[in-house]
């Protein structure tokens, strides 16, 4: 039971600091749009995509055990998190070269 405990602590604690590093990040490339290298947030969108799918594959597998299922779903989270902000610094807020 102390593993789930700690397992969901730290779910959240990385999707957090995960969403909190692109908050930051987004509002950085936003003031320094020029600095940005032709079309980094479109191939990193596609990237996150990509690991999101592999660790989904994995998770749905079921050859995982219980804390391996918990680091994989995180994994895969982040990921989501990470292209869904990528996605919308590209498409939505037009920051490319």
């Amino acid at each position: 039971m102390n593993e789930i405990k700690i397992s969901i602590i730290l779910f959240f604690l990385i999707n957090a600091i995960t969403s909190l590093f692109w908050i930051f990040t987004g509002k950085w490339s936003i003031n320094n749009k020029e600095r940005i290298p032709g079309r980094l947030f479109e191939y990193l969108f596609f990237l996150f995509l990509f690991f999101a799918s592999y660790y989904l594959t994995w998770l749905s597998s079921g050859i995982l055990e219980r804390t391996q299922l918990f680091f994989r779903l995180t994994l895969m989270f982040s990921c989501i998190i990470s292209a869904i902000f990528t996605g919308y610094l590209h498409y939505i807020k037009k920051i490319y070269n």
